[in-house]
């Protein structure tokens, strides 16, 4: 079976303000018919027996999954789950509109299987911006910073175009906004004194609070305009 690798990248706008999140748009949705069609190529088989196999096959999950089984294929986990909630701990189910649902879980496989093979055809080619340490100039501390002092960023593709707005070097505070995520708070903008390929010096001429920051860099390195910044982020101490 062919091997296609044209998906889309695409970035939407998420719930918290200033982010984006990444989706990925389909090559192509395929039918019953369709998948019956490559089983049947894949397995040898008559297409109308791999169509058959694959109907009856749908069926017996549903018989099973109604039967209150979790079903584990290795790739994905088929199981019943429950939707709504109790008034109390003594109310009637029915009558609180409790229900069971169908539910999916991809297995660690599928998601292992995936990487590296499904390539978006948008994808850029040049390696992403990497920060490898952080250098206070003037004390020569790896992993520290004193605002006022010019501290060293080295890493790779970390060119800044100061022209755009939305590149440059930030301290960062990580902002929990629930059990299960959390968002970043830009403090404080450093002011670029050089920048290549490999290296990036700032100063961030404003003082800040004592304590652990996300020193955090964004940059298209000369991917061109119509592309969104990308970052890259190191843990900083700011004396």
């Amino acid at each position: 079976m062919e091997r296609r690798q044209s998906i889309k990248a695409v970035a939407r706008k998420s719930a918290i303000k200033g982010m984006f999140q990444a989706s990925l748009t389909p090559v192509d949705t395929l039918t019953v018919d369709d998948i019956a069609q490559r089983w049947a190529i894949y397995s040898g088989m008559q297409q109308g027996m791999a169509k058959s196999q694959i109907v009856g096959f749908e069926s017996f999950i549903l018989d099973l999954l109604a039967n209150g089984f979790r079903l584990d294929f290795g790739l994905v986990s088929f199981y019943p789950r429950m939707s709504g909630g109790l008034s109390s701990i003594d109310a009637d189910p029915e009558a609180d509109g409790l229900y069971v649902r169908g539910a999916v879980k991809a297995k660690r496989a599928l998601v292992n299987g995936l990487k590296n093979r499904l390539v978006a055809e948008n994808a850029l080619t040049t390696s992403r911006a990497r920060i490898h340490s952080v250098i206070d100039d003037e004390t020569g501390r790896i992993g520290t910073m004193t605002t006022g002092r010019v501290v060293s960023v080295a890493g790779s593709d970390i060119v800044i175009n100061s022209k755009q707005d939305d590149e440059g070097i930030w301290l960062e505070k990580r902002r929990h906004d629930s059990a299960r995520g959390h968002s970043y708070v830009k403090v404080a903008r450093g002011r670029i004194v050089q920048s290549d390929n490999s290296t990036a010096k700032v100063v961030f001429d404003e003082p800040v609070p004592k304590g652990k920051y996300l020193l955090t860099l964004y940059t298209r390195c000369g991917r061109g305009a119509s592309y969104k910044a990308t970052l890259c982020r190191r843990e900083v101490n700011v004396r």
